[in-house]
């Protein structure tokens, strides 16, 4: 990936670009991930250190679509940054984290697409985005399969048939699965 550049408290990164790759979904979601572990573990060490009072927790936001990526600006300030609304997308679903109590992982519909089975995915909701008429389904990312546990991997199933459940209508069956 590029680290497009530190904004505030933010990290804003692109992946398939400035070198094309067809994977690029996968490596960011496999970078968030790895970011969230490496967080983990930076927490443990600080707190059992006292260098921080609580916890650090990151938010990540990933969104897969066409965007504008390249030279932008005028001769006195040029960036090689990215626009358009698939970027918008991403940064609206780092905040939507915080609504969704996730662990810190959201992604989009066109991002899970382009995923194989490796992840560990939860699906959440369904959500109308401004400038897009079509609700898009929201994905949290909870981990890599091969590094999970079966209780995880139980969790998700019953998790996903109770949102079958759920969104055909029946609510109370869904409650009591």
């Amino acid at each position: 990936g590029t680290i497009d550049k530190y904004e505030g408290d933010a990290i804003i990164a692109f992946f398939g670009a400035p070198i094309s790759s067809d994977e690029h979904a996968w490596q960011a979601c496999i970078s968030a991930v790895r970011m969230k572990q490496a967080e983990k573990e930076f927490n443990k060490e600080m707190l059992a250190a006292g260098l921080i009072p609580s916890e650090i927790n990151t938010r990540i936001g990933i969104n897969t679509g066409n965007m504008v990526v390249g030279n932008m600006g005028t001769d006195q300030k040029m960036n090689y940054t990215m626009m358009g609304n698939n970027v918008n997308l991403a940064s609206r679903l780092e905040g939507v984290n915080k609504q969704y109590h996730t662990n810190g992982i959201l992604i989009s519909e066109a991002t899970r697409m382009e995923l194989d089975d490796s992840f560990i995915v939860r699906s959440l909701d369904r959500v109308q985005v401004v400038n897009v008429k079509t609700p898009i389904r929201l994905y949290e990312v909870l981990g890599i399969k091969d590094e999970n546990s079966e209780p995880l991997l139980r969790y998700v199933a019953a998790w996903e048939q109770r949102m079958k459940t759920f969104e055909s209508g029946s609510y109370e069956q869904a409650l009591s699965q």
